[in-house]
């Protein structure tokens, strides 16, 4: 008769962990490497699909063709209130489903790999040294309370840590849990947000100051505009959006696809 060991299922996992550790890999893709960043095969399938891309000049979304000076239709008929927004990637694809793992699964344990690809993004194309600081679009109590964390606020903290910046905590208040703009047209996404957000506390020692604006992802640019608007109301000098994503329209040139955005 052979003699048969049941160990409790904690012990088993114990044992088994200490026999067959498990090397941490890519917060994304599990390739082997660092837990700490993305691996370089993420970093590369990020930056390809912005091939073939234009981008626009001030709001910064991704287009398959723009006109020779480089500002797409909605931002000539409506400049934007900011400075000029700038993303990582378009919001397609594996960018999609990575920003959606961080936002609903993740969370935490992505941050820092996302927050260090959004730090380089900002080094690149953004003046942030000339900046006093970092302010995150805040999310509302409601909706912090469902995920258990802010995701905007998350990455401002790691961008301000890299940068060596100030993390303003205090400078934005959202009012409103605005409802979902997945389904909105851009006029009605506007609607939706105004007045969802007031300058909070910390706001008035920025005066004449540039900011820096994070959040994850950008579409039409509603509520980064909405939260510059807030800002610059309350005397900001300029702000500066960056993004992990950003909407694209490949395949119409931009007069076409603005009409239906």
């Amino acid at each position: 008769m052979r003699l048969r060991i049941v160990l409790p299922e904690g012990l088993a996992d114990a044992i088994r962990g200490l026999l067959f550790p498990q090397v941490p890999g890519c917060p994304l893709c599990g390739r082997a490497g660092s837990a700490r960043h993305l691996c370089r095969a993420c970093l590369i399938s990020w930056s390809e699909l912005t091939r073939n891309l234009q981008i626009c000049k001030l709001c910064g979304r991704f287009y398959g063709c723009l006109e020779p000076d480089g500002v797409c239709r909605d931002c000539r008929q409506a400049p934007p209130p900011f400075v000029f927004a700038r993303g990582v990637a378009p919001y397609e694809g594996l960018v999609r489903d990575a920003l959606y793992r961080y936002k609903f699964t993740a969370g935490r344990e992505l941050a820092g790999p996302l927050g260090e690809l959004l730090a380089a993004l900002i080094v690149e194309l953004i003046p942030y040294r000339q900046l006093a600081g970092v302010v995150s679009v805040p999310l509302h109590p409601n909706r912090e309370r469902e995920r258990r964390f802010d995701q905007a606020a998350l990455l401002a903290a790691e961008v301000a840590r890299l940068l060596q910046l100030p993390l303003i905590t205090g400078a934005l208040v959202r009012l409103r849990d605005t409802p979902s703009q997945t389904a909105l047209s851009r006029a009605n996404r506007r609607l939706n947000m105004a007045g969802a957000f007031q300058s909070g506390s910390e706001a008035a020692g920025l005066a004449g100051r540039g900011m820096l604006l994070i959040d994850d992802v950008f579409t039409t640019g509603a509520t980064t505009g909405e939260c510059s608007r807030t800002l610059l109301a309350a005397g900001v000098g300029g702000v500066y959006v960056a993004t992990l994503a950003t909407s694209a329209i490949r395949d119409q040139i931009e007069n076409e696809a603005s009409e239906s955005a």
